[in-house]
């Protein structure tokens, strides 16, 4: 691009901070993505592509069941590893791909009323039940078992991203981004005169938020068959004690557990109850499932967008709901008959 020597390495670190390391390894999946796109294909990929290669890369992911969103997300990935090679590239989106992209949001708009969404299913209690009993019956370490439990029970309490509690990495781990065992406190606090137990998770930064500034979220007991507290105590008395200065949720080796070990998981003690091959379960079915369920509870819109912090806004107006209110929601869930 023409730019000094002296001044390229300042200039490409400031902008390899400009996104994320999730969004970074997003990214790079797309440029997988559009490899197996050329070998299949037999259409040549390499940079920078003209207007019948986009299409070619368009038709493959739509071939291959991505929806216009994940196409887009991809679609961004590219352009984004154009400009790291100082090429900038409009013609992703002319307008005969816009269209293309626009249609895509509409068959996949017609599947999802079809009941043949392949997105993921949200988590209901009843299978988190069997998911429990599954991992009773596992050969899994018993530490293990219970870590799995309490990770599953606060994702879906908390309405959590899974990368908010756990690592990306098992060998490494960075404690700016990383949830510390520092960062949750269990803590009892009163209200309207009766003891009641929370955790305080203190999140690094939320992805709506680029800020990068901290933020707590309370996690309520309630003392039901999902009550994250009780699943959460039983981890950590068993569990030998961690530094602070590492991971909260920690496997029986003490290695990070981490967001892509805990899909496998799912995976493996949901897969034969769940055709993987349609509507998956991710971790991200956790934060689907809470929304679902705090629905039929009867509870409104704004107040289901606050608790899974579905903007910076709705975690504002989360937080200033009465703790009434939200130990109300979590004694709901408490409820349940499973």
């Amino acid at each position: 691009m023409g730019i000094d020597p002296k001044w390229q390495d300042t200039l490409s670190n400031i902008a390899n901070h400009g996104l994320s390391a999730g969004t970074w390894s997003s990214y790079k999946t797309a440029l997988k993505a559009l490899g197996r796109c050329s070998a299949d294909s037999g259409v040549s990929m390499e940079f920078p592509l003209n207007h019948k290669q986009v299409l070619t890369f368009v038709a493959w992911m739509s071939k291959h069941n991505l929806t216009q969103k994940t196409i887009n997300v991809y679609l961004a990935g590219i352009r984004q590893c154009h400009l790291t090679e100082g090429v900038d590239l409009p013609i992703l989106r002319t307008p005969v791909v816009s269209l293309v992209l626009e249609g895509q949001k509409r068959l996949d708009a017609i599947k999802k009323q079809d009941g043949e969404d392949s997105s993921r299913l949200p988590v209901t209690p009843t299978m988190l039940k069997l998911f429990k009993h599954e991992i009773k019956l596992s050969d899994e370490p018993s530490e293990d078992k219970l870590l799995i439990w309490a990770v599953a029970t606060l994702a879906f309490n908390g309405g959590f991203r899974i990368h908010e509690l756990l690592a990306h990495k098992i060998s490494s781990f960075d404690p700016r981004h990383t949830l510390l065992a520092q960062d949750v406190a269990r803590k009892t606090i009163k209200i309207r005169n009766k003891e009641v137990t929370i955790l305080q998770i203190t999140l690094k930064s939320q992805k709506t938020d680029k800020s990068g500034s901290k933020v707590i979220v309370d996690v309520y007991e309630s003392k039901g068959p999902l009550c994250p507290i009780r699943a959460y105590d039983k981890w950590r008395r068993l569990c030998p004690s961690t530094s602070n200065k590492k991971p909260a949720f920690m496997n029986s080796q003490g290695k990070p557990f981490t967001g892509k070990k805990f899909n496998q998981t799912l995976k493996k003690y949901l897969g034969k109850h769940v055709a993987y091959t349609g509507r998956r379960v991710t971790s991200h079915s956790f934060r689907y499932g809470i929304a679902s369920l705090m629905g039929e509870l009867g509870y409104g819109d704004s107040e289901i967008m606050a608790v899974g912090r579905w903007s910076s806004r709705a975690f504002e107006e989360y937080l200033k709901l009465p703790r009434t209110k939200r130990l109300e929601m979590a004694k709901k869930l408490g409820e349940l008959n499973l």
